[in-house]
């Protein structure tokens, strides 16, 4: 049975003799694993189309459950996605997010809409790596089902804009501190105000409206240990490219004083005469 679905290629699995294994992410059929045979062989444009990170439109072959490539067109190509190694890390652990949560055999136009937003900022320098990290994995874990109650506090109803409020990543919900009291409930995170509007935002927003809000740069990497914290307890488990990631940042931002302080001062306007 022949199957048509534009998906996104978010890993890929070298074979013997050039033959490869990807995940597809379809906006159709989900998540889909096809082999390609001999992409060499049958020409530059099928290799470009079944690339990693690569948009196309797909002519499968499906035979009891396994799926093979018969033809695919490229639609985009994020090329310049792999000049940077650290957006070439947070893309491949976002693919590997995207295995554990999108669906199999189902439509899953939402997740694959979010994917390719985020490759498109990340690759056109709109976005930095920062505000994408955080945003895709709230919204994943959301639109896999596991949206965090962020409408008051769990056990007064106290509305979400009051002062102080703290964060149960097990549970998923938030306690205000008049509730709290003046010891920090064992396992929460102390949320700001900013930090919750935020994720009110990615979680509650329609989908063309999830990449407009604006956090400072520390608030982005404070936000993205709580996203992060709370993805992990969600899943149970850690992921590798998560790790890799994280070791190419830290090297990015241990880095940066170094790098400033190299900057060559510019030499001031004089004033004219």
């Amino acid at each position: 049975m022949q199957v048509t679905a534009n998906g996104l290629v978010i890993r890929e699995k070298i074979l013997s003799n050039d033959n490869r294994l990807l995940t597809i992410l379809t906006d159709e059929c989900g998540l889909v694993r096809a082999f390609v045979k001999s992409v060499k062989k049958l020409g530059g444009s099928l290799a470009a189309a079944t690339d990693l990170f690569t948009y196309s439109s797909f002519v499968l072959f499906s035979n009891k459950e396994q799926y093979s490539v018969n033809s695919a067109e490229s639609i985009q190509i994020f090329y310049h996605l792999r000049d940077d190694l650290e957006k070439t890390a947070l893309a491949s652990y976002m693919g590997q997010l995207a295995e554990e949560l999108a669906p199999q055999g189902e439509q899953a136009e939402e997740y694959l809409r979010l994917f390719l937003n985020s490759l498109y900022l990340l690759e056109q320098n709109k976005r930095t790596v920062d505000f994408i990290k955080p945003l895709f994995e709230l919204r994943m874990l959301t639109l896999a089902g596991y949206m965090p109650d962020l409408v008051g506090c769990q056990n007064c109803g106290e509305y979400y804009d009051a002062d102080g409020f703290y964060f149960f990543p097990t549970a998923g919900r938030i306690l205000c501190s008049d509730c709290a009291g003046e010891i920090p409930p064992q396992g929460s995170i102390p949320l700001t105000k900013a930090q919750l509007a935020a994720m009110r935002h990615i979680i509650y927003s329609e989908s063309n409206r999830v990449f407009q809000f604006k956090m400072s740069a520390e608030g982005l990497q404070n936000l993205g240990r709580i996203t992060e914290f709370y993805l992990l307890n969600q899943l149970g488990k850690t992921l590798s490219t998560l790790d890799f990631y994280h070791s190419l940042r830290e090297m990015t931002l241990s880095l940066q004083p170094q790098l400033q302080s190299q900057q060559p001062l510019q030499e001031q306007p004089q004033p004219q005469q």
